[in-house]
């Protein structure tokens, strides 16, 4: 991710968070206008909790989430956020550095 404000990438937070159409891309907005969006299947398959690394090891964790979109979004102290989606998942944390790495360029 480019630099904001002059700030090395992932540092700064977004200053607006919102969803594209009916949940399928998470917007975020940057300090002098610029924005991002990273689409709700990205995010899913990019989840890192437990119950998701856990099924990665077991080989079972499916590559097959579409149609999935973002439902909602939850702040997670200063660092980041919780996204709730349509299949019902909801545990994974995304800080501000992370979704600098999942940003499509």
């Amino acid at each position: 991710m480019p630099s904001v404000s002059g700030e090395p990438p992932g540092s700064a937070p977004p200053e607006r968070i919102g969803l594209s159409g009916e949940g399928s891309s998470l917007v975020l907005t940057f300090a002098g206008g610029r924005t991002a969006a990273i689409a709700a299947a990205r995010l899913r398959l990019a989840c890192r909790c437990a119950h998701c690394a856990r099924a990665r090891i077991d080989g079972v964790f499916s590559q097959n989430i579409d149609p999935v979109t973002i439902r909602t979004i939850n702040p997670v102290g200063e660092y980041g956020i919780n996204v709730g989606f349509s299949d019902g998942h909801a545990r994974g944390i995304y800080p501000w550095d992370y979704l600098a790495t999942l940003i499509e360029k």
